[in-house]
């Protein structure tokens, strides 16, 4: 089961996300403007809620990236891992 989904085609010309679904402990941020107006990108910042992936969160997210298209993933900070409490387990999938 995914956490996280977002999807990127072209629309007029443009790199557009047309679907975008995220839910706990992960949340995705949209900016609608990042750098020159000529650049064709779309900015995808993932981040989790308590600063980082802590003891069992379980974090699996896809990306579908249509033609031509032009996508920049990242953090707004690096991604921390927290120590884990008993036998409970983390993970993080990107697909």
């Amino acid at each position: 089961m995914e956490t996280g989904f977002v999807a990127v085609e072209k629309i007029g010309g443009r790199s557009t996300v047309t679907r975008c679904f995220s839910k706990y402990p992960l949340k995705f941020i949209i900016p609608r403007k990042v750098g020159s107006s000529i650049t064709d990108a779309v900015w995808i910042y993932s981040l989790t809620y308590g600063g980082g992936i802590v003891s069992g969160d379980s974090i699996s997210c896809g990306f579908t990236i249509g033609d031509g298209c032009t996508t920049v993933l990242t953090t707004q900070a690096s991604t921390k891992v927290y120590k884990s409490v008993g036998s409970k387990c983390s993970e993080q999938v990107l697909e």
